[in-house]
């Protein structure tokens, strides 16, 4: 059972349920904010130096943009706008992204998410629906 407590986040200075998480040495240990921490549980799959391969597409508001995946994973992706297509990305907005990775099914179709962070030209998506298709057939796809 995972050890809860209400109190102010040092991330994002919020007060709210944080879980504290055990390593093993108790100087790694620390309290993960419910709301700004980092949710990802599911594998990541980097695709690394063959990024320039790799274009989505993102919709947000009326401007579609390429975007660069740097990682993908069955509940979100990392990415990076390309330099010549400038967006204006806030946390919170609601986007489409189309990972364009298979010809047919849910690779290739426009994916509801939610901006979760950003850092100059790189951003976070969280996928609204995890993806049903597994971290392997992920894997596999991209490093074909």
């Amino acid at each position: 059972m995972a050890l809860l407590e209400y109190r102010q986040c040092p991330h994002c200075g919020k007060t709210t349920w944080q879980e504290y998480v055990p390593r093993v040495s108790s100087a790694d240990s620390y309290w993960r904010c419910r709301d700004c921490g980092d949710r990802r549980t599911a594998k990541r799959i980097c695709v690394g130096d063959a990024a320039l391969l790799h274009r989505g597409r993102l919709q947000a508001e009326g401007v579609c943009a390429d975007v660069l995946i740097v990682d993908i994973s069955r509940t979100g992706a990392k990415l990076r706008l390309d330099e010549e297509m400038p967006v204006v990305l806030t946390c919170e907005q609601s986007v489409l992204f189309n990972p364009k990775l298979q010809p047919f099914g849910e690779l290739a179709q426009y994916i509801q998410c939610l901006v979760r962070w950003t850092d100059g030209s790189a951003f976070g998506l969280l996928f609204k629906q995890p993806l049903t298709i597994s971290s392997s057939d992920i894997m596999r796809i991209v490093k074909n």
